[in-house]
């Protein structure tokens, strides 16, 4: 086949499925190497750009996908109406999680101040988190940590793509968010600031997680 049958053939492969499509897997079907996929990803890429496409290919979850742009999200999101969203206990959990993974029941439950058994059955449920072995102390409690849905569902290549910590103190929530996803059905995360004193750094802590879940609910509902 020449160029333009492989791009085609890689396009076609992608859209032929509903999750991340792996390197080696487009490798093993098409039997073009990993540099010469990625070469045709971008030129087809650059071809949507061109033509005013309504969809790009994203490189997620350890894998290529094809999202539709942001721009189209209303409409999008009316087609998906009754897609059931997380809710602001489950995405602050989310993100303690996805920042400190792996961590336990008790150590979330200290961050949240509430009981988070039902929300840790919901994200269990939905596939974006997992149990990730037990903490050598008494009691033994389960340790949970982020899946590849949890990169899917966001968006992104893996959790290096997340912002740093240090960085939440620095710039404005609203560009985070950004940073993270730009997807309509997607939701952004925070985790917890290094130690820090008992009084000023707990109330950092809480204001950073409640600003940040606020503005994922907004977004969500744009």
């Amino acid at each position: 086949m020449d160029g333009s049958n492989m791009k085609c053939t890689i396009e076609a492969l992608l859209i032929a499925t509903d999750m991340p499509l792996s390197l080696k897997k487009i490798m093993e079907i098409t039997e073009l190497s990993g540099d010469e996929i990625r070469r045709y990803v971008d030129e087809l890429n650059q071809e949507y750009r061109i033509s005013e496409r309504s969809f790009e290919i994203k490189e997620i979850a350890g894998g290529f996908q094809i999202y539709t742009l942001p721009v189209f999200a209303d409409w999008v999101s009316a087609l998906h109406e009754r897609k059931s969203r997380l809710s602001k206990a489950a995405l602050e959990t989310l993100a303690i999680i996805a920042y400190h993974q792996p961590i336990t029941r008790p150590e979330i439950e200290k961050l949240r101040g509430v009981d988070s058994t039902c929300v840790l059955d919901t994200l269990l449920e939905k596939g974006l988190i997992k149990t990730s072995g037990r903490l050598p102390v008494p009691g033994r409690p389960i340790k949970y940590a982020t899946t590849k849905e949890f990169l899917r569902y966001f968006g992104i290549k893996d959790i290096s793509d997340l912002p740093r910590e240090e960085d939440f103190g620095e710039r404005a929530t609203g560009s985070i968010i950004k940073e993270i996803t730009r997807e309509p059905d997607d939701e952004s995360i925070k985790g917890k600031p290094e130690e820090l004193n008992k009084e000023t750094g707990e109330d950092k802590k809480d204001e950073a997680i409640d600003e940040i879940t606020d503005n994922i609910i907004a977004d969500e509902q744009s």
